[in-house]
């Protein structure tokens, strides 16, 4: 295995201790334990993702001969598969948490179980175990990709336990990051390059807006309970 190879598969892992040193200094925590579970039990959200495969492969559906198959398992299989282990695992383990009130702590958990998610899909994708053995380019970004869908994801799940409109909240939350990430795969297997950067920018715009608006009602209810 050569070096660049190394770097892809440890670059989850590495921005998850990144992820978690910054929390911790910022927020003083006093215990890591969920946080940790976080990025823990999105190692284990990579279930669907590879559930969802085994099904296409057995209908014969896995072998991408044109736009139509190729669309198909972009959104369908690895969208919304992906994303749905991800939104298992914050809305069933993490969104009925006490300390679990805000969009701010839906981003958060939402970014630490996408990186459990890609820490596994990596070697994964690579070893060629799902339809299509995506560039390099795809593996070198998923990790930063994955902290985006999570973030999108993340913001709509706790904006639905926020303001208590659950159903709405999160069905748009998977709706959207499920969008993203199969748009991020279909991109990457058609080789559209163009089409790529724009919507990286895209992307990356909409998810710093989330963050921002996130802080700032995170902010607006510390000062409102002070």
């Amino acid at each position: 295995m050569d070096f660049f190879k190394i770097i892809t598969y440890f670059q989850a892992p590495i921005l998850a201790v990144i992820l978690i040193l910054y929390l911790n200094r910022k927020f003083k925590i006093e215990s890591n334990k969920q946080i940790l579970k976080a990025y823990g039990f999105g190692l284990l959200a990579i279930a669907t993702l590879f559930f969802f495969d085994l099904i296409v492969e057995a209908l014969g559906y896995d072998q991408l001969k044109n736009l139509k198959r190729i669309g198909f398992y972009s959104f369908a299989i690895v969208g919304f598969g992906s994303q749905l282990g991800i939104f298992i695992v914050l809305r069933y383990l993490f969104l009925p948490l006490k300390g679990f009130n805000s969009p701010l702590d839906g981003i958060i958990y939402g970014m630490l179980i996408a990186l459990g998610f890609s820490t596994i899909a990596i070697p994964l994708f690579d070893l060629g175990l799902f339809a299509s053995q995506p560039s390099q380019l795809l593996l070198y970004t998923l990790p930063l990709a994955s902290l985006l869908f999570g973030v999108i994801l993340g913001f709509f799940v706790g904006m639905g336990k926020f303001r208590k409109n659950r159903l709405i909240d999160t069905l748009t939350g998977l709706g959207a990051s499920s969008f993203f990430m199969g748009f991020y795969y279909f991109g990457y297997v058609t080789s559209e390059k163009t089409i790529m950067l724009f919507y990286g920018i895209g992307v990356i715009f909409i998810a710093l807006l989330l963050l921002i608006k996130a802080i700032n009602i995170n902010s607006d209810g510390m000062n409102r309970s002070s």
